[in-house]
């Protein structure tokens, strides 16, 4: 009775075990080539990858037996969520970028897992279409990194309401001072490890003027004023200081000003609201410098509107507060 139960168990992980070893060589592999061979952030890796781990997966555990699509879609989805377990506790990825590819991680491990389940039952013979699909990422990556750089700018743009005049919201937006965490609120950048802000500290007024905004986990960069008009306009481009940005902070691959994504410019536009209060926008505009044009700018998009609620929620605190003060 023993052996047939480990018998069994092993071949219920053996498959799972090979797919993450697969991913694991891949993922250091395009890490650590030359960007004009691989690059990590692309569909070579992101999309491909994840495709061909799930396929190679079904491959294993099928055998020479017939499967079916259910089957086929849950052993690829577990070898993918194995393989994204250990690259989180190997540190190879910290859980910021693991949450943002787990979504098409997911979806194209399973693709692959199905289409190599749908090839296995009309052949029963895979071998040649398993080294076809574990070469695939490998042949398709040098042909991506040759593709020409190309870049895609996005503006994000989030609109509240608060309830104080402009002057006091105006004031309060200058010199953000002992950011308490409760006061960010709910944010979920914040829950998947984007460090939380602590303060701003403007150095002087008006155009030219410098705030300073320091982050959770040793973050700081620069706010350059670009445009100073109380109490309607505070307007700024960014500037990130060598190191600015420790390299344990933030996940390189989203890191701002990194490789692949870089913040630009922002701003604050306050408006005298009809029914009294005032309504105050934030505006970022950032650079998404990987070949994923639009995954990364959705998720760029989506991690920014995050970020704004919350800024956005501790200024409408702050004024109000100080309006009824």
């Amino acid at each position: 009775m023993t052996k047939p139960f480990h018998s069994r168990n092993a071949r219920i992980l053996s498959p799972l075990v090979i797919g993450v070893i697969y991913g694991l060589v891949l993922r250091i592999s395009f890490q650590r080539a030359p960007p004009e061979a691989l690059i990590i952030v692309s569909a070579a890796f992101l999309v491909v990858t994840p495709f061909s781990l799930g396929a190679l997966a079904v491959f294993m555990a099928a055998r020479r037996e017939r499967t079916s699509i259910r089957r086929d879609a849950a052993v690829a989805a577990k070898a993918m969520l194995l393989f994204l377990v250990t690259m989180f506790i190997t540190l190879l990825e910290g859980l910021l970028c693991i949450v943002l590819v787990l979504p098409v991680f997911v979806a194209a491990s399973v693709l692959g897992g199905v289409l190599a389940g749908w090839l296995h039952r009309r052949t029963l013979d895979s071998k040649g279409t398993v080294s076809a699909f574990v070469l695939l990422p490998l042949l398709l990556g040098p042909v991506e990194a040759a593709l020409p750089p190309s870049q895609s700018e996005q503006t994000v743009t989030t609109t509240i309401h608060i309830d104080a005049p402009p002057e006091i919201v105006f004031d309060q937006l200058a010199d953000v001072r002992h950011i308490a965490p409760e006061e960010l609120g709910f944010a979920f950048v914040h829950l998947i490890g984007l460090p939380k802000p602590i303060e701003a500290d403007m150095q002087g007024t008006g155009v030219g003027a410098v705030r300073v905004s320091r982050w959770e986990k040793n973050v700081r960069f620069e706010e350059v004023i670009t445009q100073w008009q109380r109490p309607t306009a505070m307007h700024y481009r960014f500037h990130i200081p060598p190191g600015g940005i420790p390299r344990d902070a933030l996940d390189q691959h989203v890191e701002m000003g990194g490789a692949y994504f870089t913040v630009l410019d922002g701003g604050y536009d306050l408006a005298p609201a009809a029914g009294g209060g005032t309504d105050l926008t934030l505006t970022t505009r950032f650079l998404n410098k990987s070949q994923l044009k639009l995954y990364g700018d959705l998720w760029g998009r989506m991690v920014l509107q995050d970020f704004h609620r919350s800024i956005l929620g501790l200024m409408r605190h702050r004024a109000e507060t100080a309006r009824s003060a």
